[in-house]
């Protein structure tokens, strides 16, 4: 009887030494909040306004009819150097984010169960690496119904902008670029436009902890995108690009495109 009082003994303390390392392990994670905020210079971008409110840096007048981007393989470093990596399933089902300015709840990317401690820099990759993703039917962010792909041979369109302006000559004056492409492959003219970005919170901390949601807010200026330095967009002499190879240029206006503006340490 003893031995089994004993024995009884024992495992309520192991179940408690669990219990406890569980929520130890519960209590040392917590959420984090990515905000994307579109804008066009100092000014809170608005969808299919009345007028051409816009000003490019070529001078041309415009308004904006739709802009969407994918959000993939966040990182978040720590001030001790660590890095937590938000995961990913190659089904689309997690670890994808497609943020759309005409969905306020898609600009909001939640990242839950990440280690406490304070964070200082993140960095995400905007587009998809198709190579990466399974073949077939997809979930989620990456579901070919959002009208986002192209094929396996291309991948995925990751940044779709499109406007109307009096310079265009295209239909009704509208202007399209989707940018898109995975991999470099001269023969079939494919080029590799997916851009990792590495953002500084600008000295500022992000704490997380159970309980304690810090949210940082980026900003994607649609100005630096179409005036950067690897392309100044007329849209009066190539207001359509549906390929890889014809948005290799824009490609190299997105990296200058994201800031991030502050942190809410909450």
């Amino acid at each position: 009887m003893k031995k089994i009082c004993s024995l009884l003994f024992v495992g309520v303390i192991l179940l408690s030494t669990v219990s406890c390392s569980d929520d130890e392990s519960i209590a040392e994670s917590g959420p984090i909040t990515l905000e994307f905020d579109n804008v066009v210079g100092a000014t809170n971008l608005q969808l299919n306004t009345t007028n051409t409110p816009y000003t490019n840096a070529k001078g041309e007048a415009y308004k904006l009819t739709w802009l969407t981007y994918y959000v993939s393989n966040v990182k978040l470093k720590k001030a001790d150097g660590t890095v937590f990596e938000d995961p990913i399933k190659s089904d689309g089902s997690a670890g994808y984010y497609l943020v759309d300015e005409n969905d306020a709840a898609s600009q909001e990317i939640t990242l839950k169960n990440v280690p406490a401690g304070d964070y200082t820099e993140v960095t995400f990759t905007i587009g998809v690496d198709a190579s990466q993703v399974d073949q077939g039917a997809q979930t989620g962010a990456l579901d070919p119904a959002k009208g986002l792909f192209w094929s396996w041979n291309s991948g995925y369109i990751f940044l779709a902008i499109e406007g109307v302006s009096p310079a265009s000559t295209e239909t009704e004056n509208v202007f399209q670029y989707h940018v898109g492409g995975y991999k470099a492959d001269a023969a079939s003219s494919q080029v590799n436009n997916v851009r990792t970005i590495t953002l500084s919170f600008n000295g500022d901390t992000a704490p997380v902890r159970a309980q304690h949601e810090p949210e940082v807010h980026l900003l994607f200026d649609v100005n630096k995108f179409f005036n950067g330095t690897g392309e100044q967009v007329t849209f009066s002499t190539n207001a359509s690009r549906h390929s890889p190879k014809a948005c290799e240029t824009l490609a190299g206006n997105i990296a200058a495109s994201f800031v991030v503006d502050h942190v809410h340490a909450n």
